[in-house]
């Protein structure tokens, strides 16, 4: 090769051809990126936009399938979204990875930062190149047995949550120290960005774990270029199968020269550097190889039988991805033994309704399905949990067993489910929460308030407090005369569990009045669950008949 034919030599004399292929791609990559952040932080309550908050999620077929085939149902809200990526991978093939993917496009921008790799050998990196294929095997059969674990490495999904969890607290931070520190500046982000902040201060357990996990995905541009894309996105690997059925293809005229020009800057190592054979199932049409072809001889066209011009005609045969069959098979396994061993729950207790219930304190948002329904419709988003306005909506991390780690919960002491907030069915891609309305939460239990007597200041010290009965928007907290003194009770036929009362008891650290799961009514009908709210009647009388009665005698 002379030495103008470098790699670097061409990029140079190729430079406006270069940027004339691939701007449309970047504009596209850039443009969906901060349309998904515009809608991540729109994400708030009340919902001010039209657009669904969590249409990325939706966009996601591995997601899409995955709570399908657990929850062995068809989810309407998914199945348009669905439908548009699975014909559009057929049409077009990976577009959705090397287009519209924001984690493959944060990949891209930070891999700059990586220009001196760690040196692996071409068949060690293709051999790392088929993990993804099992991991999405171990993910299908999971689902297949009724097991969401999709949510551990779908890109849209985990790209949500560590922005949820570890990025989103610093940043509401960041914006209540800009007004403190600097009231001029900060009053200016307030008028015109301050909605994108709930006015409680929010923290999220697990933000850390979120934070390690996506650090070590953009790390791994260490070892090469989106080597997560190309290796372990189990996303991409339903999305490449898909792929190796697409009409648009990619086609080499006869001048090429087998430069190796190509091969040697494809991103994804779908071209062979010896053969020049491109893998469809790992091209994500990135547009490289033909903007940089020093020769013009690569082009993308519709496959259409015969009917190409004769200059085009070529076309090299594919290479396919090899996958052995032993491993694959094992994935399987996997995907069942985790099925087994996380729905079986050990250390789990059943609930009246046969519903599993791990902790006392397991609280799920109001709208709910009930927990073997959820369990398998939840993808892990946090989209409930970023649009909760208090923060009292939490990840799991032991309340829900194996099987419902990352799940939300509802942690009363850290925020309570506010009485007007509808936000969490909103935004919820694969409605495990579903949609309610203010006045329907006066009748989804959740759980039931219970009071430790031997912490209340009322009971055990006799002191005046009436702060559990004046925050308790469903009127639950009753009074009754005891040794002369007017003690409060929970009627437990109009609790609903929102917490309300335990986040702002005044006992510390310990709340007097704390939430337990025993009153979760889900798995009742929407319409039982009220009928049951209609028919609960008030045994006792307010604080203020009481006291007036004491005065009286």
């Amino acid at each position: 090769m002379k030495v103008a034919d470098t790699p670097k030599a061409v990029r140079e004399r190729t430079r406006r051809d270069f940027f004339a292929a691939r701007n449309w791609r970047r504009a596209v990559q850039i443009l969906a990126l901060v349309f998904y952040l515009v809608l991540f932080f729109a994400a708030v309550y009340p919902l001010k936009v039209s657009i669904p908050p969590d249409m990325f999620l939706r966009l996601s077929l591995l997601n899409d399938l995955s709570a399908m085939l657990s929850s062995r149902t068809i989810i309407v809200q998914l199945l348009p979204w669905a439908l548009v990526v699975f014909v559009g991978t057929l049409l077009l093939g990976r577009v959705f990875c090397g287009w519209i993917c924001p984690l493959g496009t944060i990949i891209d921008i930070t891999d700059r930062f990586f220009e001196k790799r760690v040196r692996r050998s071409l068949m060690r990196e293709r051999r790392w190149r088929n993990v993804k294929f099992y991991l999405f095997a171990f993910i299908a059969v999971a689902a297949i047995f009724g097991v969401q674990i999709a949510f551990l490495f779908d890109p849209i999904a985990l790209l949500t949550r560590t922005l949820t969890l570890a990025f989103f607290p610093p940043l509401q931070l960041g914006y209540q120290l800009l007004g403190t520190h600097l009231p001029s500046i900060g009053d200016w982000f307030g008028r015109h960005f301050g909605w994108i902040f709930p006015e409680a201060a929010i923290h999220f357990r697990m933000g850390l774990v979120a934070l390690v996990i996506f650090t070590l995905i953009i790390a791994a541009n260490a070892l090469s270029p989106r080597f997560w894309c190309r290796n372990l996105c189990p996303l991409g690997a339903l999305l490449g199968l898909l792929s190796k059925f697409s009409i648009l293809r990619k086609r080499v005229s006869n001048s090429c020269d087998r430069c190796r020009i190509c091969s040697s800057l494809c991103r994804m190592q779908a071209i062979d550097n010896n053969t020049i054979r491109t893998n469809q199932v790992e091209c994500i049409l990135c547009m490289s190889c033909v903007a940089t072809c020093p020769t013009k001889a690569i082009r993308y066209s519709l496959h259409l039988g015969s009917n190409a011009p004769e200059k085009w005609a070529k076309e090299i045969p594919e290479r396919q991805p090899q996958l052995v069959r032993r491993r694959l098979v094992f994935a399987g396994l996997a995907g069942f033994a985790w099925a087994a061993i996380a729905r079986t729950n050990a250390g789990a207790e059943l609930s009246v309704s046969q519903q599993p219930i791990s902790s006392p304190h397991l609280l799920r948002p109001p709208g709910a399905l009930p927990e073997n329904e959820f369990l398998s419709k939840c993808i892990r988003c946090s989209m409930c949990m970023k649009v909760c306005p208090t923060g009292g909506l939490q990840p799991a991390i032991a309340e829900a067993g194996l099987e419902g780690f990352w799940t939300p919960v509802l942690i009363p002491r850290m925020g309570e489910c506010a009485p007007e907030c509808t936000a969490c069915g909103q935004v919820c891609p694969t409605q495990a929460i579903q949609p309610f309305t203010a006045e329907e939460k006066a009748w989804l239990y959740i759980g039931t308030a219970v009071i430790d007597r031997s912490l209340c200041l009322v009971w055990s010290e006799q002191k005046q407090c009436l702060v559990c009965d004046e925050v308790c928007t469903y009127r639950a907290i009753e009074w009754k005369i005891i040794d002369g003194v007017a003690c409060p009770i929970v009627n437990d036929q109009i609790c609903v569990g929102c917490g309300l009362c335990e986040a702002h008891c005044p006992v510390q650290p310990k709340a007097a009045i704390r939430v337990y799961s025993f009153g979760d009514k889900r798995s009742w009908s929407r319409e039982k669950q009220r009928k049951w709210r209609q028919m609960a009647k008030r045994k006792g009388a307010t604080w203020e008949e009481l006291m007036q009665q004491g005065e009286e005698q």
